[in-house]
Protein backbone atom coordinates (compact mmCIF):
# COMPACT_ATOMS: atom_id res chain seq x y z
CA UNK A 1 0.00 0.00 0.00
CA UNK A 2 3.00 2.20 0.34
CA UNK A 3 4.26 2.37 -2.93
CA UNK A 4 0.55 2.34 -4.44
CA UNK A 5 -0.06 5.72 -1.81
CA UNK A 6 3.27 6.70 -3.44
CA UNK A 7 2.69 6.57 -6.94
CA UNK A 8 -0.67 8.11 -6.51
CA UNK A 9 0.81 11.30 -4.87
CA UNK A 10 3.41 11.25 -7.88
CA UNK A 11 0.84 11.57 -10.36
CA UNK A 12 -1.16 13.66 -8.15
CA UNK A 13 1.99 15.88 -8.31
CA UNK A 14 2.63 15.54 -12.01
CA UNK A 15 -0.61 17.09 -12.40
CA UNK A 16 -0.34 19.82 -10.08
CA UNK A 17 3.23 21.19 -12.08
CA UNK A 18 1.77 20.28 -15.48
CA UNK A 19 -1.21 22.76 -14.59
CA UNK A 20 -2.11 23.35 -18.53
CA UNK A 21 -4.19 19.76 -18.87
CA UNK A 22 -6.23 20.29 -16.11
CA UNK A 23 -6.99 24.41 -16.83
CA UNK A 24 -7.40 22.60 -20.26
CA UNK A 25 -10.08 20.40 -18.84
CA UNK A 26 -12.01 22.52 -16.82
CA UNK A 27 -12.15 25.35 -19.62
CA UNK A 28 -13.44 22.89 -22.04
CA UNK A 29 -15.63 21.59 -19.32
CA UNK A 30 -17.17 25.13 -19.02
CA UNK A 31 -16.92 25.99 -22.45
CA UNK A 32 -19.41 22.88 -23.42
CA UNK A 33 -21.78 24.11 -20.69
CA UNK A 34 -22.09 27.19 -21.48
CA UNK A 35 -22.40 25.91 -25.04
CA UNK A 36 -25.55 23.60 -23.77
CA UNK A 37 -26.85 26.75 -21.73
CA UNK A 38 -26.98 29.08 -24.87
CA UNK A 39 -28.42 26.36 -27.45
CA UNK A 40 -31.32 25.69 -24.65
CA UNK A 41 -31.63 29.48 -23.83
CA UNK A 42 -31.35 27.98 -20.12
CA UNK A 43 -34.34 25.97 -20.24
CA UNK A 44 -34.40 22.04 -20.86
CA UNK A 45 -37.01 19.28 -20.10
CA UNK A 46 -35.62 16.14 -17.74
CA UNK A 47 -35.01 14.10 -20.30
CA UNK A 48 -32.51 16.65 -22.30
CA UNK A 49 -30.79 17.43 -19.02
CA UNK A 50 -30.04 14.05 -18.03
CA UNK A 51 -28.34 13.22 -21.53
CA UNK A 52 -26.76 16.30 -22.01
CA UNK A 53 -24.99 16.09 -18.21
CA UNK A 54 -23.43 12.32 -19.32
CA UNK A 55 -22.55 13.17 -22.47
CA UNK A 56 -20.66 16.62 -21.30
CA UNK A 57 -19.12 14.51 -18.64
CA UNK A 58 -17.97 11.43 -21.10
CA UNK A 59 -16.32 13.51 -23.69
CA UNK A 60 -14.98 15.05 -20.41
CA UNK A 61 -13.13 12.15 -18.76
CA UNK A 62 -12.31 10.91 -22.32
CA UNK A 63 -9.03 13.85 -22.01
CA UNK A 64 -9.06 13.56 -18.28
CA UNK A 65 -8.23 10.30 -18.55
CA UNK A 66 -6.36 9.82 -22.07
CA UNK A 67 -3.21 11.17 -20.67
CA UNK A 68 -3.30 8.73 -17.85
CA UNK A 69 -0.47 6.51 -19.65
CA UNK A 70 0.87 8.56 -22.19
CA UNK A 71 2.34 10.74 -20.16
CA UNK A 72 4.83 8.50 -18.56
CA UNK A 73 6.02 7.00 -21.50
CA UNK A 74 10.23 8.86 -20.18
CA UNK A 75 9.32 6.79 -17.19
CA UNK A 76 8.20 3.27 -18.45
CA UNK A 77 11.37 0.96 -17.92
CA UNK A 78 12.11 3.17 -14.47
CA UNK A 79 8.35 1.74 -13.11
CA UNK A 80 9.02 -1.32 -14.75
CA UNK A 81 12.30 -2.67 -12.41
CA UNK A 82 11.05 -0.04 -9.32
CA UNK A 83 7.07 -1.60 -8.87
CA UNK A 84 5.04 -4.58 -9.70
CA UNK A 85 2.18 -4.17 -12.56
CA UNK A 86 -0.24 -4.32 -10.14
CA UNK A 87 0.51 -1.91 -7.70
CA UNK A 88 1.07 0.60 -10.84
CA UNK A 89 -2.56 -0.18 -12.25
CA UNK A 90 -3.94 0.10 -9.14
CA UNK A 91 -2.49 3.39 -8.51
CA UNK A 92 -4.11 4.60 -11.70
CA UNK A 93 -7.27 3.41 -11.39
CA UNK A 94 -7.55 4.76 -8.06
CA UNK A 95 -6.38 8.07 -8.90
CA UNK A 96 -8.42 8.44 -12.10
CA UNK A 97 -11.54 7.97 -10.42
CA UNK A 98 -10.67 10.41 -7.92
CA UNK A 99 -9.80 13.19 -11.13
CA UNK A 100 -13.00 11.99 -12.40
CA UNK A 101 -15.17 12.28 -9.47
CA UNK A 102 -13.77 15.84 -8.87
CA UNK A 103 -14.66 16.58 -12.52
CA UNK A 104 -18.19 14.91 -12.51
CA UNK A 105 -18.74 17.25 -9.24
CA UNK A 106 -17.38 20.71 -10.41
CA UNK A 107 -19.54 19.72 -13.62
CA UNK A 108 -22.67 18.92 -11.68
CA UNK A 109 -21.96 22.60 -9.81
CA UNK A 110 -21.58 24.26 -12.90
CA UNK A 111 -24.41 22.42 -14.82
CA UNK A 112 -26.87 23.46 -12.01
CA UNK A 113 -26.47 27.29 -11.91
CA UNK A 114 -26.80 27.56 -15.88
CA UNK A 115 -28.98 24.48 -16.36
CA UNK A 116 -31.22 24.44 -13.22
CA UNK A 117 -31.29 21.16 -10.77
CA UNK A 118 -33.76 18.77 -11.38
CA UNK A 119 -32.60 16.06 -8.80
CA UNK A 120 -34.41 15.82 -5.51
CA UNK A 121 -33.10 12.48 -4.21
CA UNK A 122 -29.33 13.69 -3.73
CA UNK A 123 -28.09 10.69 -2.32
CA UNK A 124 -29.12 7.97 -5.01
CA UNK A 125 -28.37 10.45 -7.60
CA UNK A 126 -24.94 10.52 -6.46
CA UNK A 127 -24.78 6.72 -5.65
CA UNK A 128 -25.25 6.65 -9.50
CA UNK A 129 -22.68 9.00 -9.99
CA UNK A 130 -19.75 7.94 -8.46
CA UNK A 131 -20.62 4.15 -9.83
CA UNK A 132 -20.98 5.72 -12.73
CA UNK A 133 -17.46 7.53 -12.69
CA UNK A 134 -15.75 4.67 -11.58
CA UNK A 135 -17.10 2.23 -14.66
CA UNK A 136 -15.98 5.47 -17.40
CA UNK A 137 -12.53 5.69 -15.52
CA UNK A 138 -11.81 2.35 -15.35
CA UNK A 139 -12.43 2.14 -18.77
CA UNK A 140 -10.53 4.67 -20.12
CA UNK A 141 -7.06 3.60 -17.68
CA UNK A 142 -7.58 0.20 -19.46
CA UNK A 143 -7.43 1.84 -22.47
CA UNK A 144 -5.23 4.20 -22.27
CA UNK A 145 -2.54 1.46 -20.56
CA UNK A 146 -3.13 -0.53 -24.22
CA UNK A 147 -3.17 2.55 -26.55
CA UNK A 148 0.00 3.53 -24.85
CA UNK A 149 1.90 0.82 -26.48
CA UNK A 150 1.07 1.77 -29.87
CA UNK A 151 1.81 4.34 -32.47
CA UNK A 152 -1.81 5.93 -33.37
CA UNK A 153 -2.53 6.29 -29.53
CA UNK A 154 -5.74 8.59 -30.52
CA UNK A 155 -7.63 6.37 -32.66
CA UNK A 156 -6.55 3.46 -30.47
CA UNK A 157 -8.88 4.88 -27.27
CA UNK A 158 -11.48 5.87 -29.35
CA UNK A 159 -11.69 2.55 -31.37
CA UNK A 160 -11.61 0.30 -27.98
CA UNK A 161 -13.00 3.06 -25.46
CA UNK A 162 -16.35 2.97 -27.08
CA UNK A 163 -17.40 -0.75 -26.67
CA UNK A 164 -16.32 -0.92 -23.26
CA UNK A 165 -18.08 2.18 -21.83
CA UNK A 166 -21.32 1.43 -24.13
CA UNK A 167 -22.87 -0.40 -20.83
CA UNK A 168 -21.61 1.79 -18.18
CA UNK A 169 -22.71 4.59 -20.12
CA UNK A 170 -26.86 2.92 -20.97
CA UNK A 171 -27.21 2.11 -17.00
CA UNK A 172 -25.75 5.07 -16.26
CA UNK A 173 -28.12 7.43 -17.95
CA UNK A 174 -31.00 4.87 -17.67
CA UNK A 175 -30.51 5.05 -13.45
CA UNK A 176 -29.92 8.93 -13.20
CA UNK A 177 -33.36 9.41 -15.42
CA UNK A 178 -35.28 6.75 -13.01
CA UNK A 179 -33.59 8.56 -10.20
CA UNK A 180 -35.07 12.03 -11.63
CA UNK A 181 -38.52 10.48 -11.61
CA UNK A 182 -39.13 10.04 -8.51
CA UNK A 183 -37.24 6.23 -7.97
CA UNK A 184 -36.13 5.48 -5.13
CA UNK A 185 -33.03 3.19 -4.50
CA UNK A 186 -34.48 -0.05 -3.65
CA UNK A 187 -36.94 0.68 -7.19
CA UNK A 188 -33.64 0.61 -8.96
CA UNK A 189 -31.86 -1.80 -7.27
CA UNK A 190 -31.83 -4.28 -9.90
CA UNK A 191 -30.10 -1.46 -12.33
CA UNK A 192 -27.50 -0.31 -9.22
CA UNK A 193 -26.57 -3.66 -9.10
CA UNK A 194 -25.43 -4.50 -12.70
CA UNK A 195 -23.91 -1.60 -12.79
CA UNK A 196 -21.78 -1.85 -10.21
CA UNK A 197 -21.33 -5.39 -11.43
CA UNK A 198 -20.11 -4.12 -14.91
CA UNK A 199 -17.34 -1.83 -13.23
CA UNK A 200 -16.03 -4.99 -11.60
CA UNK A 201 -15.32 -6.34 -14.53
CA UNK A 202 -13.71 -4.03 -16.33
CA UNK A 203 -11.55 -3.29 -13.35
CA UNK A 204 -10.90 -7.68 -13.50
CA UNK A 205 -10.17 -7.14 -16.99
CA UNK A 206 -7.94 -4.37 -16.45
CA UNK A 207 -5.76 -6.14 -13.62
CA UNK A 208 -5.79 -9.61 -16.36
CA UNK A 209 -5.01 -7.49 -18.98
CA UNK A 210 -2.33 -4.51 -17.81
CA UNK A 211 0.83 -6.93 -17.21
CA UNK A 212 1.39 -8.55 -20.73
CA UNK A 213 0.55 -4.86 -21.67
CA UNK A 214 3.28 -3.37 -19.57
CA UNK A 215 6.04 -6.39 -20.10
CA UNK A 216 5.23 -5.72 -23.86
Amino acid sequence: MQRIIQLIKKDLVVDWRQQNPISGILLYLASTIFAAYMAFSGFVSVEVWNILFWIILLFTSINAIAKSFIQEERRAHYYFFLCKPHEIILAKLIYSFLYLTCIAVISFFIYSILLGNPVINYPTFLLNLVLGCIGLSSAFTMVSAIAFRTNNRSIMMAVLGFPIIIPVLILSISNSYKILDGFILMQIQGNMATLFSVDVIIIALTFVLFPFTWKS
